[in-house]
C-alpha cells in the first residue's frame, strides 16, 4: 500500500508536467499563428486562443514563455503602428501635394486675371481716346477684343473659384487625416 501511495503523486506530477508541456506547445503555436497574420494581438488573445490562463503565461517558472509572448505582442503592435504611420504619411503627402498644386494653380490664375484686367483697361482706354482718331472698324475690333477678354476673365474667375474650393477641400482633408491619426494610433505602452 505504501508503494501505491507513492506512485500516485509521481503519476500526478507526470500528468501535470505533460499537461503543462501541452499548454506551452499550444501557446507557442498560437503565438506563431498570430505572428504570421501580421495583425496586432494581446496577451489576452493568446490566452483565449491557446485556452490557458494569464497566470500560466506570466508564471515565474516559465520566464522564456512569458518573454516569447511579450516580445511577439510588442513586435506585432510595433509593426502595425509602423505600417499605419507609413500609410498616413503617404496619404498626408498625397493631400499636401494636392494642396500645393491647388495653391500654385490659384496663384497662376490670379496672375493671369491681373494681366487680363490690365489689357482690358488698355483697350478700353484706346476705345474712348479723347482724340477720336479711331476708325469705326478699329473700334469694332477693339470692342471684340474687350468682349473676348471679358469672357476669358469670367472663365478664369470660375477656374479660380474651383481651384480655391479644391484647395480648401485638400486642407480640410489633411486636417481630418491628422485628427484621425491622433485618435487611431494608441500611444506606445
Amino acid at each position: 500500500m505504501t508503494q501505491a501511495r507513492r506512485r500516485r503523486p509521481v503519476e500526478a506530477i507526470e500528468s501535470r508536467n505533460r499537461r503543462t508541456a501541452e499548454c506551452e506547445d499550444r501557446v507557442r503555436r498560437t503565438v506563431a499563428k498570430l505572428a504570421k497574420t501580421g495583425l496586432p494581438f494581446t496577451v489576452e488573445e493568446v490566452c483565449r486562443r491557446a485556452d490557458v490562463g494569464k497566470t500560466f503565461i506570466y508564471d515565474k517558472k516559465r520566464p522564456e514563455l512569458t518573454k516569447l509572448v511579450l516580445v511577439a505582442r510588442d513586435t506585432s503592435q510595433l509593426a502595425t503602428r509602423t505600417r499605419i504611420d507609413e500609410q498616413d504619411l503617404a496619404e498626408t503627402t498625397s493631400w499636401r501635394e494636392r494642396a500645393l498644386n491647388a495653391e500654385a494653380r490659384v496663384k497662376e490664375l490670379r496672375g493671369t486675371l491681373r494681366q487680363q484686367d490690365a489689357h482690358i483697361s488698355d483697350l478700353t482706354g484706346q476705345l474712348f481716346d479723347p482724340d477720336g482718331n479711331h476708325l469705326a472698324d478699329e473700334n469694332a475690333r477693339l470692342r471684340g477684343q474687350v468682349d473676348m477678354l471679358n469672357q476669358q476673365v469670367t472663365n478664369i474667375r470660375s477656374d479660380l473659384s474651383a481651384a480655391q474650393r479644391s484647395l480648401q477641400a485638400s486642407r480640410a482633408n489633411v486636417r481630418r487625416e491628422q485628427e484621425r491619426n491622433l485618435t487611431v494610433v494608441p500611444p506606445p505602452s
